[in-house]
């Protein structure tokens, strides 16, 4: 019998159900590895899996992560294993337990609030009682062992960047900002963001490329070297592994020409953008902190530097109009992103909105 299996929640309404391995049950996985390595575990990706085809051996615990929009499936993978292990306790993470703890208790025997790495040691080594828990966070981040990606089967994932299959890197927790529809801050629990130093990270991404050979990499960050100071050693650092990432930025990052730059340097090709809207009304609506004007300067200035640019965008914000409609697809003309996807709006529970 295993001490505990972590099972991750399948999305089938996605075009690609398996892109990349569940970073976050990874990070779960390794740190019990590393401090408890008498702990028998195993990490299952349901995702992309025919539910005829699951296997789930028993376990003392199972570890669920939940978001809002598939809570209920996760749910039901939770009562599956129950009818076939009864005795088992389930274990809830992420952000919709984060943001509902009471709710999601009625269905989970334990339920960590923010970051789980030491309360989960806690509850798989017996030392806590079912319940709610608020995960401490973790102020040092280079005290966590990197990724074991042997959890998962790495060639049964899909991300491609810039041509070749790649893996995610997180360089810091946390986001500096406060949106007023992004659940971030409620995983992030008001904490301050914290940062990976850029040597940690390069060691990182030194040992993937030992183990898996020529791959690009997807920095996962909420909000990539929000400090120019981080992104400035970390590109000194970086330059001689000639690596191609891309990565989630801000336009008031590219408004500033020397971002885009150590960007390039570093060997990113490719950035991600929140644009949200092309209103300023709608921008403040959202406590989005950047204009109009910062949106076409920073997307000019990243184009000239020659990055591919995506940008997302939200419909149906409180306050939105036709007219604002209007302006966030005059802005997209204007500034003529390489990609852009468009979400209608989810009112995430936790969030201001």
């Amino acid at each position: 019998m295993y001490d505990i299996i972590f099972l991750t929640t399948p999305t089938p309404e996605l075009m690609d159900d398996r892109l990349e391995p569940p970073l976050g049950m990874i990070y779960l996985a390794s740190y019990l590895k590393a401090e408890t390595p008498y702990v028998k575990q195993e990490l299952i990706d349901l995702c992309g899996i025919d539910k005829k085809d699951w296997i789930i051996p028993e376990a003392k615990y199972y570890g669920l992560s939940t978001y809002s929009t598939t809570y209920y499936r996760a749910v039901e993978i939770k009562n599956y294993v129950k009818s076939m292990y009864p005795k088992a306790k389930f274990i809830a993470g992420g952000a919709h337990a984060s943001a509902m703890p009471n709710e999601v208790k009625k269905e989970f025997d334990y339920v960590v609030i923010g970051e789980g790495e030491y309360t989960l040691s806690n509850i798989v080594n017996g030392r806590l009682t079912p319940n709610i828990y608020d995960g401490n966070p973790i102020l040092d981040l280079d005290i966590l062992p990197f990724p074991d990606y042997s959890f998962v089967d790495f060639n049964t994932y899909h991300r491609i960047v810039d041509g070749k299959r790649s893996l995610s890197i997180l360089s810091s927790r946390g986001c500096p900002y406060k949106c007023a529809f992004c659940n971030s801050i409620i995983l992030g629990g008001n904490h301050r963001v914290r940062f990976r130093s850029p040597q940690n990270v390069v060691d990182e991404l030194v040992s993937l490329q030992d183990k898996y050979g020529d791959i690009n990499f997807r920095f996962q960050d909420d909000m990539f070297a929000s400090k120019i100071d981080w992104l400035r050693e970390f590109t000194e650092l970086v330059i001689p592994l000639d690596i191609t990432y891309r990565a989630f930025a801000r336009v008031t990052q590219t408004k500033n020409k020397e971002y885009n730059d150590l960007f390039v340097k570093g060997g990113c090709k490719h950035l991600s953008f929140g644009v949200e809207s092309g209103s300023d009304i709608i921008l403040k609506n959202m406590n989005k902190s950047q204009t109009r004007k910062d949106i076409l300067e920073g997307l000019k200035n990243a184009k000239e530097a020659g990055l591919i640019r995506r940008i997302y965008l939200i419909v149906g914000f409180p306050g939105e109009t036709w007219e604002t409609i209007e302006e966030t697809a005059t802005l997209v003309e204007e500034a003529q992103p390489d990609e852009f996807v468009v979400y209608p709006l989810i009112p995430y529970p936790g969030t201001s909105l």
